[in-house]
């Protein structure tokens, strides 16, 4: 009777859990950032969430952070068969182009810790070539290896945006072709 009793609670426990609302872990209010590996406090957050809009409204551009606890476990074959460095650039222009991005994407897992940036290709021709995807994406990860989230996303953020300044300040209009092509 006590086992069927527990078994019981256990389900109620469960269903419980299902039928509660979704628990979303630093998503800001734009949806720009999704911290499921939970990185960030929520001061960062929206202080990213402010950089995001104003990224959007003076350049035209999206700027997306998604960050895992590990590999969602759907994935792990993918990740095995196809090796880090292929898995993990087709996952993001995947997420990327299942979000519509259009400008830059950043992909955060911490078990295996890595840190993977892409950018469009209408981005990536001029307003954030691929060295600057580079710079981003060794400056997150040196900040991320030291422990260093929120100083790491911010700095990150603000590069970004200085970079799409500095690249788009001889268009006038401040904006680059919108086109979404990822890889």
């Amino acid at each position: 009777m006590r086992v069927a009793a527990g078994r019981g609670l256990a389900w109620v426990a469960l269903l419980g859990l299902l039928l509660a609302p979704a628990r979303t872990f630093g998503v800001d209010a734009d949806g720009a950032i999704a911290d499921g590996g939970q990185f960030f406090s929520p001061e960062a957050l929206s202080e990213a969430g402010d950089i995001i809009r104003s990224i959007q409204s003076l350049y035209d551009r999206d700027v997306r952070v998604e960050t895992y606890p590990e590999v969602p476990p759907h994935l792990r074959g993918d990740l095995e068969r196809d090796g880090r460095e292929k898995f993990y650039d087709d996952w993001l222009n995947r997420r990327a182009r299942q979000m519509n991005v259009q400008g830059v994407f950043v992909l955060v897992t911490r078990t295996p810790a890595r840190v993977q940036v892409g950018v469009d290709k209408a981005t990536g021709r001029r307003a954030f070539p691929v060295d600057d995807r580079e710079a981003l994406r060794d400056a997150l990860a040196a900040a991320f290896h030291n422990g260093r989230y929120d100083q790491g996303l911010l700095d990150g953020l603000r590069f970004v945006k200085q970079r799409l300044d500095e690249n788009t300040s001889r268009d006038r209009s401040g904006s680059v072709p919108v086109v979404g092509d990822w890889n």
